[in-house]
């Protein structure tokens, strides 16, 4: 894969759907931010992301446009066909009036106008190459954004954020995803996203927080040179080859032969019957 030509390719295609919804033209050097996964509205973080962008778009001091994807299938009825009054979603929502995530931007007061610095786009399709609007799969349009943000409230692991780092994308996560405890020890040391990821402290009292801390990232995120954006791509990349599973397999292998071990343990006592 050509990487600088896949990634020019899927950010003209996500500029040029969003273009299409809003009806007018976003600025080329846009920022474009991304959030991905199951449609769990708190345990993925799609409150705090919304409530960030909420935020930034209130930030006074904001003078670059940002593009926000929240690629989330929900239940659709198919592709939209008529964009003009489509405000917010790429497709048809089955059930648009208890949408929580329409619902969410429209108490906010998102209207997507073109004096708007931050503009939102949701994506409520499986993207698997054939959704009838992107009509590319999801990685193929990962690899477009500029920054992702994955603030989870409960995850195991959380192969989004990891994906993103793998495609060179900076990520933002929290100490409540896997990924996150695990960045956190191996590479997340300075506050931002100066090594590629951004972990910030979540817990059940502080979804304000996470939210504001967000929304600077993302700010200062919009202030760097092509130099220094490509240093954080370096690092996030740098990032993702320590999770590769060249190093996590020695940590299954041993997990295995302990289980193994224990088990043959087990197999060598003699069984005991209870007397009828």
């Amino acid at each position: 894969m050509n990487y600088r030509r896949t990634r020019k390719k899927a950010r003209e295609t996500l500029l040029s759907v969003a273009e299409k919804l809003l009806g007018y033209s976003v600025h080329p050097d846009a920022l474009l931010v991304g959030i991905s996964g199951r449609y769990e509205y708190k345990n993925k973080g799609i409150d705090v992301f919304i409530d960030a962008l909420d935020a930034l778009h209130k930030m006074p001091q904001l003078s670059k446009d940002v593009v926000a994807f929240i690629m989330i299938p929900a239940w659709i009825k198919g592709p939209r066909k008529d964009f003009k009054s489509a405000l917010y979603t790429t497709h048809q929502l089955q059930d648009v009036e208890n949408d929580k995530i329409v619902n969410h931007l429209k108490y906010l007061g998102f209207s997507n106008s073109e004096d708007e610095r931050v503009k939102v786009i949701f994506v409520p399709s499986y993207l698997n190459g054939s959704d009838g609007i992107f009509n590319t799969d999801y990685y193929n349009l990962l690899i477009g954004l500029d920054v992702s943000v994955f603030p989870s409230y409960y995850e195991p692991w959380g192969y989004t954020p990891h994906e993103s780092v793998a495609f060179s994308i900076p990520t933002i996560t929290t100490t409540l995803a896997g990924f996150g405890v695990w960045a956190k020890k191996n590479g997340d040391i300075w506050k931002g996203l100066a090594d590629g990821v951004e972990v910030i402290y979540r817990d059940d009292d502080n979804h304000r927080e996470v939210a504001e801390e967000i929304a600077t990232t993302l700010y200062d995120f919009t202030l760097k040179s092509i130099d220094q954006v490509n240093v954080l791509k370096k690092m996030a990349a740098e990032l993702s080859d320590k999770a590769d599973w060249a190093h996590f397999i020695t940590y299954y292998k041993e997990a295995y032969c302990k289980a193994l071990h224990n088990s043959f343990i087990r197999l060598s006592k003699p069984a005991r019957y209870k007397a009828d």
